[in-house]
């Protein structure tokens, strides 16, 4: 399967069921023994049946462990982080990769009428299963590079992130210029 067509594939190719569930209530230590059980790296934070919030190992590693705080006496709802960004499972990855991009995360949920079903996270897009990951750019060609958006053949890494900059996102997002977003 080449770049373009992984693009334009179906979110739900990718996603996950494998995610836990947490209160808000629950201790950060709970949490991680639920997500070390489902072998995910990440818990939905539910609230009367709904999901209110998403913890990951990162929000554990850097808001408790690396300030020093016991994880049995932390609560989920002081890492968690809120709402839980989500993508329609009939979302192209594309559009996914895009919108993580864009909001700076690392996982959406996948809904099915506005229910969570599963999750999708760029590890998983590029490289869970090789079978069904999507090629990075710069490994496309070994003397191109493919533009992910259209599929545009680029000599350079350089030149294609100038392309993807100017074409595709607005002059000035890739240089940090992050106001536009």
């Amino acid at each position: 399967m080449d770049l373009k067509d992984s693009l334009n594939g179906p979110v739900s190719a990718y996603a996950s069921q494998s995610y836990s569930q947490v209160t808000a209530s629950d201790s950060v230590a709970e949490a991680a023994k639920a997500m070390k059980k489902a072998g995910a790296t990440e818990a939905i934070v539910v609230g009367e049946g709904k999901p209110i919030g998403i913890v990951t190992e990162r929000d554990i590693l850097y808001k408790v462990v690396a300030e020093g705080s016991d994880p049995s006496s932390v609560t989920v709802r002081d890492v968690m982080t809120s709402p839980v960004e989500t993508v329609d499972e009939g979302s192209k990855v594309g559009e996914a990769i895009a919108k993580m991009s864009r909001l700076g995360v690392r996982r959406l949920g996948v809904t099915k009428g506005g229910k969570l079903v599963g999750m999708i996270t760029q590890k998983a897009v590029v490289t869970s299963d090789l079978k069904k990951s999507v090629p990075l750019p710069e490994l496309a060609s070994p003397h191109q590079f493919a533009c992910p958006y259209c599929g545009a053949a680029m000599k350079t890494k350089e030149e294609l992130s100038k392309h993807i900059d100017q074409v595709h996102l607005g002059l000035g997002l890739l240089e940090g210029d992050a106001s536009k977003w």
